[in-house]
């Protein structure tokens, strides 16, 4: 049996590509400890600007993406823009849990 018998669902494909997000956040905020934000505000205004980024720009942007085939097109929107917008939106979260817990150590 080969891989191309058993192509993933679009349900997988959507875990796998969120968990894949997942990891490449943890894996910048611990190779690049330096770009977290200190306080709870900044965190929060980078969570802001990850929900502005995922709802406004996404959808305006999907029209900047030249009109190829119905695949490479949605490639393109998947990887280009949702997925770098997937790890923001998770790396901003990534910061305020840890602004957070570091708060509660304090205490």
């Amino acid at each position: 049996m080969g891989f191309l018998e058993h192509p993933l669902t679009v349900h997988q494909f959507l875990m796998v590509l969120t968990l894949g997000a997942g990891v490449i956040a943890l894996w910048i905020n611990f190779r690049f400890p330096k770009i977290a934000p200190e306080g709870i505000w900044t965190a929060a205004i980078h969570v802001g600007a990850a929900i502005l980024v995922g709802q406004v720009l996404l959808p305006g942007l999907n029209g900047a993406i030249p009109d190829l085939n119905p695949v490479m097109r949605a490639l393109m929107i998947t990887f280009v823009l949702g997925l770098p917008a997937l790890v923001y939106a998770l790396l901003a979260s990534i910061w305020v849990i840890r602004i957070a817990q570091g708060a509660l150590l304090r205490r």
